[in-house]
């Protein structure tokens, strides 16, 4: 069979095996090594969340790393693991590395940035952006860069007014701005709700005098920046487990709460997860409350104010605490706590998301009587967020 479609293209053959459901596609990487090759192709595996095969050198298990893409290479930085069964963070990470998406290969990378945890990153003129966080001793509200062409990584020299120091806050880029949200100092144990604007061209920081009524405060949350607003929704803000989502207008600098303009499945209350953007969708997984893990995806549409679960996974992980990036339609996680094998992981799973945006993009999946997970005992900690 092999033979007979030795003079067809191997693009014809794919996209052939693109229009086949999940269960063909398994079925075809049984019938030779030919087709087991193309039909294990992760660009084809829509619905299924494929844990990637180990390669050399990837990062050892760990929490709250960072993770983001530039052309066709993530990038990860930090994270840390806890003291054995508490949640107290005990080793902080310094590690910087490369993953070659294209050939699946990791490259431990040099710079001088030191350790961070619960810190964030984003892009910037090809240049990664790394901004507060935890480093093992204290909370940081330093901004440190990347530059992948000449593998030069330096501290920024700011001026103005920068947010206090602090871990799990939450940050985004838009027209030339860095925008930073929320957070908690757990040697102060104060949560905020607070937003700062670094322009990345002036290096100048300021504090933004937001109208309308703010955001509860809150960490380990989650936000993204959507045609010129930020969305934020969820956390813990030292108190409760949220699942509002607030808009911030970042022209007129104003808080909008729109949880109740919003239709659908919204998620339940949680903190400890991560948000990404695709096409018109925001996507959320998993996460954590007092109760327990969630072992969920959720969509939620900007332009139809709608949230849906989204159904017809295989292999969803119950998850918190790890990263989330996106190169083209695939959506990459590494790390983070598995609630099912109880321990913290170094896997780097890929789930394939919708490539046209018209199509369904999701399915409605019945809620379960036991909302989401294994009960697990809450434990009161003072330098790991919740």
């Amino acid at each position: 069979m092999t033979h007979n479609l030795s003079n067809i293209p191997e693009e014809l053959i794919m996209e052939i095996l693109s229009r086949l459901k999940l269960t063909e596609l398994r079925q075809m990487t049984l019938v030779s090594k030919f087709f087991s090759r193309l039909a294990r192709d992760t660009h084809l595996w829509r619905g299924l969340f494929y844990t990637l095969p180990r390669s050399e050198g990837v990062p050892d298990s760990r929490l709250w790393c960072s993770t983001v893409v530039v052309g066709s290479k993530m990038y990860l930085y930090g994270g840390h693991t806890t003291q054995e069964s508490s949640n107290l963070i005990s080793d902080v990470k310094k590690d910087l590395y490369e993953y070659d998406i294209n050939t699946r290969e990791w490259l431990r990378l040099d710079h001088t940035m030191g350790g961070k945890t619960e810190h964030k990153c984003v892009t910037y003129n090809n240049a990664l952006w790394f901004t507060g966080g935890y480093n093992g001793e204290d909370y940081t509200n330093d901004t440190y860069t990347y530059d992948p062409e000449t593998k030069v990584s330096k501290l920024v020299e700011t001026s103005g007014e920068r947010f206090s120091p602090r871990s799990a806050l939450t940050v985004g880029v838009w027209d030339g701005k860095m925008y930073t949200f929320g957070g908690w100092n757990g040697f102060t144990r104060r949560w905020f709700n607070d937003v700062y604007e670094l322009c990345l061209e002036t290096k100048r920081w300021r504090s933004v005098k937001a109208k309308g009524a703010p955001p509860a405060q809150r960490t380990s949350h989650a936000s993204v920046i959507k045609n010129g607003k930020m969305y934020v929704f969820g956390g813990y803000s030292g108190e409760n487990y949220l699942n509002d989502l607030w808009e911030f207008d970042i022209q007129t600098e104003t808080w909008t709460d729109i949880s109740e303009q919003c239709t659908g499945d919204r998620p339940a209350p949680r903190s400890r997860f991560c948000a990404a953007v695709h096409g018109d969708h925001m996507y959320i997984l998993g996460g954590w409350n007092k109760i327990g893990y969630f072992e969920d995806l959720y969509a939620y549409s900007f332009s139809q104010k709608s949230w849906t679960s989204v159904g017809g996974h295989w292999g969803i992980p119950s998850t918190s605490q790890y990263s989330f990036s996106i190169h083209q339609n695939l959506l990459y996680i590494f790390g983070g706590y598995c609630a099912k094998r109880k321990e913290c992981v170094n896997d780097l799973m890929v789930y394939r998301l919708p490539e046209d945006e018209t199509e369904d993009v999701v399915e409605e999946r019945p809620k379960k009587k036991s909302r989401d997970a294994m009960i697990v005992q809450r434990r009161d900690v003072v330098v790991s967020s919740s």
